[in-house]
């Protein structure tokens, strides 16, 4: 390299040259890697909406969406309520007259002879046990435990007991875990209930009252899920005087319109994406942009097919399609939603449109045990969302769907031309440093012929220059 092109006038730079020249011809593996790469990442962004309308189908199977209830009330606030699929529809009136307590017993403070203890960790020295609701738990007690020590073993117990236990300025405080009139039954051995302040009288807890429509509900609990179908109270406050407040229990019709409406948006979305990529530009523009995966067969089916679901009349009953619901393609294939045309719907036969989505249908089929046929029933589910649901996996499931499919393949191809990318720079680098030798050994020959010359020359008493 010290004398490459001195006498041959080829030097590093048309070295350069040669080898940028060279280089050229691999292009095509680096342009056919990138044309692997961005169909891969189109086909990944593909999954991703497929997966996201997947979802979307799968809210559309869930009955709570199309059977949903929601409970409005009027006047003062003194209750809850929650309601569930099955609640009927209606007006309540509702007055709240009593709370659920729970039974009590608030001891007195704990002392040691005369004086209240100083601490909740002080050892008072009581030797005995206390039990619970009929001795069916029993606490035992020892000298060397402190208020502290006695309260951890009630607690320790609560789950057996029924009965909670708390230190309140150097008292217990006991209470039954259940609301209601049940007593906590505290009983004990010698003088220990009176060492421990606990000679109290217990208070007992009562049981919550509240009128339905003026018919009288009693329960021993401030949550009451059997009063009304479907309903569940959950009383906070007691109505003064004669107030009430009313409950209006009405069909969730936007809770339908949102989860449907959802869908529509990520269908079109999908849609929109794969034209875009199946997109053929404008042919007869200079320089024309067609979409990355143009001309993809697999992807055309993929579009045609979620668009013949969409306006397929597959209902069974009296929901036919998704047009009966309010869903209309246009002719580019875009999906539209009329939300009171499903509203409608809703208000006359909500378990007719749920079923239309989903639904459970059993038969009797005929299987062979031990050489005798015999009639049993098979469930299994069917409806719109189910069937789109079952499709949309062919494509995305992560073992055999045909995205994962494409996506191996691609991987596949795009690791043979890194290697074959790999083989052509090693031959190009073997070239170059080829072409440095030959080059190195020309100039060098060129130099030794020159010197031999002059030597002859100088032998001969010539000068090689004249």
């Amino acid at each position: 390299m010290n004398v490459m092109g001195l006498y041959s006038g080829i030097d590093m730079s048309m070295v350069d040259q040669m080898i940028e020249a060279e280089k050229a011809k691999g292009i095509k593996f680096t342009q056919r890697k990138e044309q692997y790469t961005q169909s891969q990442n189109a086909w990944k962004d593909l999954n991703t909406r497929l997966d996201s309308l997947h979802k979307r189908l799968d809210d559309l199977q869930k009955p709570e969406n199309f059977q949903s209830k929601t409970a409005k009330l009027t006047g003062p606030e003194h209750f809850s309520v929650s309601t569930e699929t099955n609640a009927l529809t209606g007006n309540y009136r509702v007055q709240v007259s009593q709370l659920a307590t729970q039974s009590r017993l608030n001891g007195e403070q704990v002392k040691l002879g005369d004086n209240v203890i100083d601490s909740v960790d002080t050892t008072l020295g009581i030797n005995g046990s206390i039990s619970f609701k009929g001795e069916t738990s029993t606490i035992e007690i020892s000298d060397t435990d402190s208020l502290r020590d006695i309260s951890r073993k009630i607690n320790e117990k609560t789950s057996e007991s029924g009965v909670k236990s708390s230190i309140i300025d150097n008292r217990l405080v006991l209470v039954n875990t259940e609301f209601g009139t049940e007593s906590i039954g505290l009983t004990g051995s010698g003088d220990t209930l009176s060492r421990l302040g606990l000679n109290q009288e217990e208070i007992i807890g009562q049981e919550a009252k509240f009128s339905i429509d003026g018919l009288e509900v009693t329960r021993s609990s401030n949550t009451i899920d059997d009063a009304i179908e479907g309903l569940t109270f959950t009383l906070t406050n007691v109505h003064a005087g004669e107030e009430s407040t009313v409950l209006a229990v009405t069909e969730n019709l936007d809770k339908a319109a949102d989860t449907l409406q959802k869908f529509v948006e990520q269908y079109n979305s999908t849609q929109s994406y794969i034209t875009q990529q199946l997109s053929v530009g404008d042919p007869s523009a200079e320089n024309n942009k067609t979409g990355t995966l143009s001309g993809d067969g697999t992807l055309m089916r993929l579009q045609s097919s979620l668009r013949s679901m969409m306006t397929a009349r597959t209902g069974t009953g009296e929901i036919k399609s998704l047009a009966d619901l309010g869903v209309t393609i246009d002719r580019s294939g875009t999906a539209s939603f009329n939300r009171s045309t499903l509203e409608e719907q809703l208000k006359d036969k909500p378990q007719a449109v749920s079923d239309f989505f989903s639904r459970t249908v059993t038969e009797q089929v005929e299987v062979e045990k031990d050489g005798v046929m015999t009639t049993e029933s098979k469930s299994e589910r069917k409806g719109f969302s189910v069937d789109m649901r079952s499709f949309v996996n062919e494509y995305i499931s992560g073992t055999t769907g045909i995205i994962k499919g494409r996506q191996d393949t691609y991987d596949r191809m795009i690791k043979d031309l890194n290697k074959r990318i790999e083989q052509f720079d090693m031959r190009i680098d073997a070239k170059r440093e080829r072409y440095i030798r030959q080059f190195s050994a020309l100039d060098t020959a060129m130099m030794q012929a020159e010197s031999q010359m002059d030597f002859m020359f100088s032998q001969l008493g010539m000068n090689s220059n004249k």
